[in-house]
């Protein structure tokens, strides 16, 4: 398969998908080197970086549930991400990839690594990336996001971007296959190709579940998903640990082991959370009354439960503390 002449750039197309070749030096301005309506990179060549040409030749194929990137530079300075990339891109999900040439350094999540054939990584397209001096034909087998919360337990994708996968066991298989659809690509049916890239694609997902994250990694990302959740949603009355619990898609008991370590259980940890608001909401809203104040911070009880709780909590009553604070910020007014 020979890379078109930039008058003659059109995507061969069929049922479920699309696959062409373009050389990113050839390409005249106002062709785009990437596939159109799809959730691929849309990018307007000549492809630049740092003011440079990218010379890169890509090779594409976009099946049902994957896509498949060959990428063959011969740039020795870097690539990377760009403003005008973020701006076009519709890219959401990870690239499993794998060197099947070369050399080449990539950048991301903090993490420096250094490449070579035979080496299989991952990048996660939300996080920013940089390669660098590379000669190297990489593949990437990119699988959309929902695809893979669908396949992979969200806390095994915590720092997944720069994960070298090299050892895994999957690793040989995964490489095997890749070499074989780079020699396939243009010589067998679009069927025969989608079902390669398909059950390669579960070859890069079942990798990312053999190497879940340790055992305490997960119960900290899991304590920040409750944070996260409940910094979204805790004024909401109706949210309880069972809803938490619920809503994550984990068990009660998974919630209680995890914030075990954080001297609390769920349940205060919620609670000391519409504290907090609340005193937001007294100091912005002075005049408010108390109970209203109450129920914007998520306590739906009745007025008298909630003062008794603050009291407990702060051996002062809300309105109290109400009057606290307007002395406090009278004082610092003058």
């Amino acid at each position: 398969m020979t890379s078109p002449k930039p008058d003659q750039y059109r995507p061969w197309r069929a049922k479920r998908f699309e696959a062409a070749e373009v050389d990113s030096t050839q390409a005249t301005p106002g062709v785009r080197d990437y596939l159109e309506e799809t959730f691929l990179y849309r990018r307007t060549p000549p492809v630049c970086f740092d003011g440079g040409p990218v010379n890169t030749t890509m090779r594409w194929f976009v099946g049902s549930t994957a896509a498949f990137l060959h990428s063959m530079s011969r740039n020795a300075g870097e690539t990377g991400r760009r403003k005008e990339d973020d701006d076009a891109d519709s890219m959401d999900g990870l690239l499993a990839c794998f060197i099947t040439h070369g050399r080449m350094e990539v950048e991301t999540d903090g993490r420096l690594l250094r490449l070579r054939d035979g080496d299989v990584f991952m990048l996660d397209t939300a996080v920013p990336h940089v390669m660098r001096d590379y000669p190297a034909h990489v593949v990437a087998i990119f699988v959309p996001r929902p695809a893979v919360v669908a396949a992979v337990d969200a806390a095994r994708l915590r720092g997944i971007a720069g994960q070298v996968f090299t050892d895994s066991e999957l690793a040989e298989l995964f490489g095997l296959q890749v070499r074989y659809m780079v020699g396939a690509l243009g010589s067998v049916s679009p069927a025969t190709f989608d079902v390669a890239l398909t059950t390669t694609a579960d070859v890069a997902l079942a990798m990312i579940r053999q190497t879940g994250p340790s055992v305490a990694e997960a119960k900290s990302h899991l304590v920040a998903r409750v944070k996260t959740l409940v910094a979204a949603t805790g004024s909401d009355p109706e949210l309880t640990t069972a809803r938490i619990a619920t809503m994550l898609n984990v068990s009660r008991s998974s919630l209680y082991t995890a914030f075990a370590g954080q001297g609390m259980t769920v349940a205060a940890y919620l609670r000391d959370h519409r504290l907090r608001t609340f005193l937001q909401l007294l100091r912005s809203t002075p005049d408010a009354p108390i109970q209203e104040l109450a129920r914007g911070a998520g306590f739906g009880g009745s007025a008298s439960d909630f003062t008794k709780l603050f009291r407990r909590i702060y051996g002062t009553s809300p309105s109290e503390m109400r009057l606290a604070l307007l002395k406090e910020a009278t004082v610092r007014a003058d």
